[in-house]
């Protein structure tokens, strides 16, 4: 299930930015010819949309968000553990009550049959997303709780940026020293 729940996030993830690039590149070659797909725009906007929020669940599986851990690093991994099962509690309750509120403004628009501006859709099918991603995202969160309590994980996967830029910083010195000794 796990595997399969993965792939499909990367799948939405590819399948979005594919459709991104051709719709633009399909817009710029429509406009050079003097034609322009009026609803082209208004898809990418949407592509770009659930992009960012299916995004957001991928970076809390990859641990592609920052975190400040200045104090977490210093607990022991049995504390390690404790704060990051508080604190994607706390993730997961915020993604149900963003997913909640999406859910609210989607009853509203499906009562009244507001439709895209450019697009043959109504608002509530082309906005589904946050409530889906929003779970997928609490899914994430979850996965977190499940693997600290288990003891599979110490703490929350994060990324750090100073550890990444040494470590961009040694490489690049590596390779000049290289290219100095040729």
């Amino acid at each position: 299930m796990a595997k399969f729940f993965e792939k499909f996030e990367e799948g939405i993830l590819a399948l979005l930015l594919v459709a991104m690039t051709l719709l633009v590149f399909t817009e710029v070659v429509a406009r050079f010819m003097g034609h322009g797909v009026l609803w082209a725009q208004e898809l990418t906007q949407l592509c770009s949309a659930w992009m960012v929020l299916f995004g957001a669940s991928y970076c809390v599986k990859k641990g592609a968000h920052i975190g400040v851990d200045v104090v977490t690093n210093a607990l022991s991994d049995v504390n390690k553990r404790i704060a990051a099962v508080i604190a994607a509690s706390l993730c997961v309750i915020y993604c149900f009550a963003i997913a909640w509120g999406g859910y609210i403004y989607l009853a509203k628009v499906y009562k009244y049959h507001i439709v895209l501006d450019d697009l043959p859709l109504e608002k509530w099918e082309a906005h589904i997303f946050i409530v889906i991603a929003t779970l997928f995202m609490a899914v994430r969160f979850g996965i977190i709780i499940r693997d600290n309590i288990t003891g599979k994980m110490i703490g929350m996967k994060l990324s750090d940026e100073a550890d990444e830029a040494l470590e961009i910083q040694a490489i690049t010195n590596a390779e000049l020293r290289k290219g100095d000794k040729s």
